[in-house]
């Protein structure tokens, strides 16, 4: 009976130590899963800080062409496009914003003319982050931009299309945008149809 007991104690006794030996062996691992977890915290963070500056960067930068076209088009007033950058629940904001002379307005605070041109501009800014083809039909889409700007909007619309290599299609009832284009084609109804006439 006694030998059975002795025999007992020393199972239990293996056990123990194995329990043991395991305990050890997880508390290694858990130490360096707390190891890794700290690392990937801190790589999080940093590349947090990273994205956040990649966005002010593009935010910067999608700005300053949006405030040029606005000087471009708008040259008697004083029109800045100003995105405003917050974090809310760890996440970068940004609100459109447009400026003159210190007065800050959202996306119509200052008349239809100046929403369609950053309008225009938004447009072109996303097809070249998304890589799309870079074509773009505009139809009657500078119609409410009064008639005092509409030369500065045509240079503007021909400037953008060099320097970005990118065709702009528009279609207007508005001749003054005939000096700035490199095609005019007018197209008439008939009883034939649409006849389409080259003019310049």
């Amino acid at each position: 009976m006694i030998n059975d007991f002795r025999h007992r104690i020393d199972k239990l006794e293996g056990y123990f130590d194995a329990l043991k030996a395991k305990k050890k062996s997880l508390e290694k691992e858990i130490s360096m899963y707390d190891d890794e977890i700290s690392l990937l915290s801190k790589t999080s963070a940093v590349l947090k800080h990273l994205l956040d500056i990649m966005v002010r960067d593009e935010i910067t930068k999608m700005a300053s062409l949006i405030t040029y076209g606005l000087k471009t088009v708008f040259d008697d007033q004083n029109l800045s496009f100003i995105p405003a950058i917050t974090k809310k629940r760890e996440k970068v904001h940004i609100e459109l914003k447009t400026e003159n002379n210190g007065i800050q307005g959202g996306f119509e605070s200052f008349g239809g003319s100046v929403a369609v041109i950053e309008s225009f501009l938004l447009r072109i800014l996303c097809m070249i982050k998304l890589k799309l083809a870079r074509f773009m039909i505009l139809d009657e889409t500078f119609a409410s931009v009064g008639s005092e700007y509409i030369d500065n909007t045509g240079k503007l619309v021909s400037e953008l299309s060099k320097k970005l290599g990118m065709d702009i299609l528009l279609v207007t009832h508005q001749r003054e945008f005939q000096n700035c284009a490199d095609h005019v084609y007018k197209v008439n109804e008939s009883d034939k149809g649409l006849i389409v006439e080259k003019l310049k």
